[in-house]
C-alpha cells in the first residue's frame, strides 16, 4: 500500500499482527529517495510503542535510536558494509522489537530464529541484547 506507515500501522493493528519496520537509518535519511525527518522517527516510535500487535524495526546503531526505543528489546549485530570501498568494514545495526524474541512460544519453539539464544549459552556473535525494557510487555509471558 502507498500510506504513510503510521496510517497503516493503525490500521491494521491488533493482537495477533506483526509488524517488521525498516525504515530510513536515522541520520543517513539523504541516501534514500523519500524524506524521512527526526519528527518521523519520533511518530513511527509512537504509533509502535501503541500497539496491541508484535513489533519488529531494523534501524542503524546509533545513541538517539537507541534512547528513543527505550521502552523496547534491543539486540545489536555488524554486518559487512557493502558501501564501503575498505575491505572488511563493517556496519552496526540493531533490531528493536516489543517483546523478547529469545524465549519460547506456546508451543515451546524459538519465536524467531535469529534469536535462538538462552541467557545461559554464549553469544554466539550474531545478535547481543544490549538494551532491555524496565517493565516487560505482556508479550513476553506468551
Amino acid at each position: 500500500e502507498n500510506k504513510d506507515c503510521v496510517d497503516l500501522i493503525r490500521q491494521y493493528d491488533r493482537e495477533d499482527a506483526f509488524f517488521y519496520c525498516d525504515p530510513p537509518y536515522y541520520d543517513a535519511e539523504d541516501c534514500y529517495a523519500v524524506g524521512f525527518p527526526k519528527e518521523d522517527h519520533q511518530r513511527l516510535h509512537d504509533a509502535l510503542l501503541e500497539c496491541q500487535g508484535y513489533v519488529m524495526v531494523s534501524y542503524n546503531y546509533c545513541p538517539f535510536i537507541v534512547d528513543l526505543y527505550k521502552e523496547f528489546y534491543i539486540f545489536y549485530t555488524t554486518r559487512p558494509n557493502s558501501m564501503s570501498q575498505k575491505a572488511g568494514s563493517e556496519y552496526e545495526e540493531i533490531v528493536i522489537t516489543n517483546y523478547d524474541p529469545r524465549l519460547y512460544n506456546s508451543a515451546r519453539h524459538w519465536q524467531l530464529s535469529i534469536f535462538n539464544l538462552s541467557a545461559a549459552e554464549e553469544d554466539d556473535g550474531r545478535y547481543t541484547l544490549i538494551h532491555e525494557p524496565k517493565t516487560k510487555s505482556d508479550k513476553t509471558e506468551e
